[in-house]
This record gives structure tokens, C-alpha cells and sequence, in this order.
């Protein structure tokens, strides 16, 4: 079984994700296990406080290197890759070597980001789902989440699907249609409803993009 936890301040975002798709059903079949970690339980004082102002001034509040300390202590995984957007491009390359670990924490900023001490002691990834900024690192942990588990083998009901996908082979898919046969004066092209599976092949190779 794969174990994945998130280190967030949103947990019940986390746990709500967790009932949609390929996700639930992969949980539902012990195939993966996810667990969200709040990170607030690991704050300091009484308010449990887990930001501060950053020394040197600036904008926006950081997170604090003990709390995250104590979230990431209290674990016990392979890596920890913390969602930056300075971090190293999500693609299918780093998808492929980051399935080889079969347990991961998924650290998710907020505010101003991370005290660089918590990524100097912790982080074996920084990783970007893209060149934008959100606030905060919850969607783009989901997004990196569903990327890796559908990799997984027996997530996806029909394996081939991996097969010819979107990014394979640095390839973008070709188009698809379905039913109706024509809609708004727009038909879908006649070889896919030739039944001729040698022709219906070349064609969907041939209508293969390049990224």
C-alpha cells in the first residue's frame, strides 16, 4: 500500500477530496492510504500560533520552522516534498520517480511561504504543479496526488488508458468524439465510424501533437 499524508491547515479539504473519483475507490480498495496532518495540532502557545512576521520586514506572515518540525517528526515516510512555486516543474519524468517511493509527505504552504530552515532541514522535493501562485499549497498537493495515484498499478479500472495519454512520449492526445454522430453541423470524422481498427489506428497517430 502506498501512504501519502498531507501537512496542511485545511485538513477538512483534504478529507472531502478524498471521497471523489479514482481517489476514493483506490482508498476503498486498500490500494492507498491518505492522511491529512493539521498543522495547526503542532502550533505554538496556546493559540497555537504556526506564522510570524519575517525578519527584514515585508509583506504577508511565514510559516515557522518548529511547527512544521514536530508535523514532519511525527511521521515516518520516505520523502517529504514541499509544494513551492519556485520548486522543480511537475512533469512525467518526476511523476515516474517520485512512484518509486512508497511513502510520501506532501507539505502545503500558506501565506508568504516556508522559513527557508524547514526546507533546509526536510525537504528531499520542491515541487510545482506550474509558473502561477496560489495561495496556499492544498490544490496543488491534490493535483500532484492524483497525478502519482492513477499511476498506480490496479487504481485505473482499464490500464490502457496510461497507454496513449496526454504528456506519453511527449505527445498531446488526438481528439475524441462520441454520440451524437453529428452536432451543430459538426460530424465526427469517417474513419472512426468505418469499423476498419488498422485505418482508426493510423489516424489516431496521425492526429498525435507534438508539446
Amino acid at each position: 500500500m502506498n501512504l501519502f499524508n498531507v501537512i496542511t491547515l485545511f485538513p477538512n479539504l483534504i478529507d472531502e477530496w478524498k471521497n471523489t473519483g479514482i481517489i476514493f475507490q483506490a482508498i476503498k480498495n486498500n490500494i492507498i492510504e491518505i492522511n491529512s496532518v493539521n498543522l495547526r495540532d503542532y502550533g505554538t502557545g496556546s493559540y497555537k500560533q504556526v506564522d510570524d512576521a519575517p525578519y527584514g520586514g515585508g509583506p504577508g506572515m511565514v510559516l515557522m520552522p518548529e511547527p512544521l518540525d514536530n508535523a514532519i517528526n511525527s511521521t515516518n515516510v520516505n520523502i517529504n516534498i514541499f509544494l513551492t512555486p519556485s520548486g522543480a516543474e511537475l512533469d512525467e519524468s518526476l511523476i515516474s520517480e517520485l512512484l518509486e517511493f512508497e511513502s510520501i509527505n506532501l507539505i502545503c504552504g500558506r501565506y508568504e511561504g516556508f522559513d527557508q530552515r524547514i526546507l533546509d532541514l526536510h525537504s528531499d522535493y520542491e515541487v510545482s504543479v506550474g509558473k502561477s501562485v496560489v495561495s496556499g499549497g492544498e490544490v496543488p498537493a491534490m493535483y500532484l496526488l492524483e497525478a502519482l495515484i492513477r499511476r498506480i498499478p490496479d487504481v485505473l479500472g482499464n490500464p490502457e488508458s496510461l497507454i496513449n495519454e496526454t504528456f506519453t512520449d511527449n505527445k498531446v492526445d488526438y481528439p475524441v468524439y462520441t454520440r451524437p454522430e453529428k452536432y451543430k453541423n459538426l460530424e465526427v470524422p469517417d474513419v472512426l465510424l468505418s469499423g476498419n481498427h488498422q485505418k482508426i489506428d493510423e489516424w489516431k497517430k496521425n492526429n498525435l501533437k507534438d508539446i
